[in-house]
């Protein structure tokens, strides 16, 4: 579910109230997504990032996964399994003024069971990021938000946070220096977050 993962490379668009305007709903989306709860980045948000393609549903941990390279697709299933993952919206987000293969953004919302699997969710990503030797840094403003990625000749960046039974994760992957910077990633996820903290 980031950028340094396979689940970064998943991102969408949204409907008015849940995102760009621009966008509707993929058929079969669940009523608990389709409310402020199911939002992603609206278009702007991330500086340097537009949305790209339509919003992806996940519906099952396979699909939820399928992105995942194919030796973690597993035990990225079963860990979703075990929290009790129902469904996903995805948004997946491109340069603004193109860019390299690895280069891109997401911004996904999960729907959880309960609120202790959504804050699981978050605690997973951040052991798995942490695993890959990624640093944390600090997200002010978003209660239980964790920050993690890489930073060198490229930078990946991503905020992790629950909403009761919602778990949000925005991130980027880029190799332009300081675009955006994590103050604007921080930025974006502290707009999400007003959203749907309601």
């Amino acid at each position: 579910s980031t950028p340094s993962s396979a689940t970064t490379a998943k991102a969408t668009t949204a409907p008015s109230g849940t995102g760009s305007a621009a966008t509707t709903l993929p058929p079969g989306t669940p009523a608990a997504l389709r409310g402020a709860h199911g939002s992603v980045l609206r278009a702007g948000e991330l500086p340097g990032f537009v949305p790209q393609g339509p919003l992806t549903l996940s519906t099952s941990v396979q699909s939820a996964v399928a992105e995942a390279p194919p030796d973690q697709r597993a035990s990225e299933a079963a860990s979703l399994k075990a929290l009790g993952f129902v469904a996903g919206l995805d948004e997946k987000l491109a340069p603004s003024k193109g860019g390299v293969a690895n280069e891109g953004g997401v911004s996904l919302v999960e729907l959880f069971r309960s609120s202790h699997g959504a804050s699981g969710e978050v605690a997973s990503q951040l052991k798995q990021a942490l695993k890959r030797g990624e640093s944390t840094f600090a997200v002010p403003g978003i209660p239980g938000a964790r920050g993690f990625g890489y930073s060198g000749s490229s930078t990946d960046a991503n905020v992790a946070f629950a909403v009761g039974p919602y778990y949000y994760l925005v991130g980027f992957s880029t190799g332009a220096a300081g675009v955006p910077t994590r103050a604007q990633l921080i930025a974006a996820a502290q707009s999400l977050y007003s959203l749907v903290r309601a």
